[in-house]
C-alpha cells in the first residue's frame, strides 16, 4: 500500500495530484480505479484517470473542473462526465451495478458501492481500487486477487458469463495479453472459446465491433492481437496479408478492415474509399513493380487516399524514384479540355473521358511535349 500512496502523491502539479489532492481534502466518497493500480504496480506509468464516485459522479466532475479548468463533457443518461485538459482526460463514473437482458446488449445501470462496481469490471486486473477519500485515503480494494493476477501475468474473468454478456471483453483480453505480455487464464480461455464457438460476437453492433478494433491498432503490439484473433478463429487472415499489415502501422487498421471484410461496420466515405483502395494494394504494387512508364506510375497512384500512398512508401521503399516520378506528374496539367473536343466538333458523352485520357497519356510519357501537338494528335483520333 505505501507504494500506491507514493505513486498518488509524487507529481505534485500534474492533473492527476490535482485531482487526488482535490477529492482527499472534498466529502466525497472516491476511487481511483481502471487501469491505475494495475499500471503502477506493473510500473508503467498510468496514462487514464478513471474515478468512481460513490454518489453523484457528475455533481463531483463540475466541482473538480473549478479546479482543472478543462473542457467538461456531461453525459446524464449514464452518470458519467469526461474533463479534458491540454495534457490529460479525467472520467468521472458514479459506482454502478449492470444487469443485462440478453447476451451482448448494453445493461440496465443502476447505483452502488465501490464494491458492487467492481463486481461488474471485465477482468481481475481490472477490478481493483484505490481510495483518494479524505476517511480512508490509500486504501486498496481488490475483492478479486486481482493485484496476484498482475504479478502473475494473467487475464482472467470475474464470472463464467462474462463474455456472453460482453463479448467485447473477448476483444479486450487479447489486447491486454499482448500489450503486457500476459497469458489468459485457463479456464478464462475456455470460456472465451465457449463464446466465440457460439458466434457471440455477432451479436454485437458493428460500431462496437469497431470500437474494438480501433483500439487494438492503436496498440504498440496490434499485429499480435490480430494474429491472435485470426488463430481463434474470430476474423481470419493470411500470412500474407499480416505480413503487410506490420508493415503499415497503424494506417493497417483499413488494409485490415479490407480483407475482413468489415460489412455492417459504420464506416464513412472517406474511409470506404481507403478500405477499398487497400484492399486493391497486392495489384497496385504488382503494377508498380513491373512498370518504368510515366502513365502506368501515374494512373496507378493518382486515384489513391494519401493514407494509402503512404503505405506504399512503407511496404516498398524501393519505389522511392517512382513515387518522386508520381509528385511532379501530379502537377502536369493537361494540354487540351473538353472544351478543345467540343470546339472540334467532337460528339458529347463518354468518349470525352477516354479521348482526353488518350491524349494525357501520351503527354505523360512525353510522346507529346506541347499544346499544338496535341490538337495535331487529337486529328488523328477524330479520324
Amino acid at each position: 500500500m505505501a507504494k500506491l500512496k507514493y505513486s498518488a502523491k509524487k507529481k505534485k502539479k500534474s492533473v492527476l495530484d490535482r485531482t487526488i489532492n482535490f477529492f482527499a481534502n472534498s466529502t466525497y466518497h472516491t476511487y481511483l480505479v481502471g487501469g491505475y493500480v494495475r499500471d503502477i504496480t506493473l510500473g508503467i506509468e498510468p496514462i487514464d484517470i478513471d474515478i468512481v464516485v460513490e454518489g453523484d459522479a457528475i455533481k463531483a466532475a463540475r466541482a473538480l473542473n473549478k479546479q482543472l479548468k478543462g473542457k467538461l463533457h456531461v453525459y446524464k443518461e449514464f452518470g458519467t462526465a469526461s474533463i479534458i485538459t491540454e495534457d490529460k482526460r479525467v472520467d468521472l463514473a458514479s459506482a454502478r451495478i449492470e444487469k443485462y437482458n440478453s447476451p451482448a446488449q448494453l445493461p440496465h445501470v443502476y447505483p452502488s458501492t465501490i464494491n458492487e462496481d467492481l463486481n461488474r469490471r471485465d477482468f481481475t486486473i481490472n477490478a481493483m481500487a484505490m481510495s483518494i477519500s479524505r476517511d480512508n485515503f490509500g486504501e486498496l480494494f481488490d475483492p478479486f486477487n486481482g493485484l496476484q493476477d498482475v504479478k502473475n501475468g494473467l487475464i482472467r474473468v470475474l464470472h463464467k458469463n462474462s463474455f456472453i454478456d460482453d463479448p467485447t471483453r473477448i476483444f479486450r483480453a487479447l489486447r491486454y495479453k499482448n500489450r503486457f505480455s500476459f497469458k489468459i487464464e485457463k479456464r478464462t480461455k475456455l470460456l472465451m472459446k465457449e463464446a466465440i464457438d457460439k458466434k457471440i460476437i455477432n451479436h454485437l453492433t458493428g460500431q462496437r465491433i469497431l470500437n474494438e478494433l480501433k483500439l487494438i491498432f492503436q496498440e504498440q503490439k496490434y499485429e499480435d492481437t490480430v494474429r491472435d484473433i485470426s488463430n481463434f478463429k474470430i476474423y481470419r487472415i493470411k500470412k500474407k496479408d499480416l505480413d503487410i499489415l506490420q508493415n503499415l502501422g497503424q494506417d493497417g487498421f483499413y488494409y485490415y478492415l479490407a480483407r475482413i471484410k468489415a460489412n455492417g461496420m459504420p464506416i464513412t466515405t472517406e474511409e470506404k474509399k481507403i478500405i477499398k483502395d487497400m484492399n486493391n494494394l497486392p495489384k497496385t504494387l504488382a503494377r508498380l513493380e513491373k512498370t518504368k512508364k510515366n502513365s502506368t506510375i501515374y494512373y496507378s497512384l493518382c486515384d489513391l487516399s494519401e493514407t494509402v500512398l503512404e503505405g506504399i512508401c512503407r511496404l516498398r521503399p524501393g519505389f522511392g524514384d517512382k513515387m518522386k516520378i508520381f509528385r511532379k506528374l501530379q502537377k502536369v496539367k493537361p494540354f487540351i479540355t473538353g472544351n478543345d473536343l467540343k470546339r472540334r466538333g467532337f460528339p458529347e458523352g463518354k468518349e470525352y473521358k477516354r479521348i482526353l485520357r488518350a491524349v494525357f497519356t501520351q503527354q505523360l510519357d512525353k510522346k507529346i511535349t506541347s499544346r499544338k501537338q496535341a490538337l495535331q494528335y487529337l486529328k488523328t483520333l477524330k479520324k
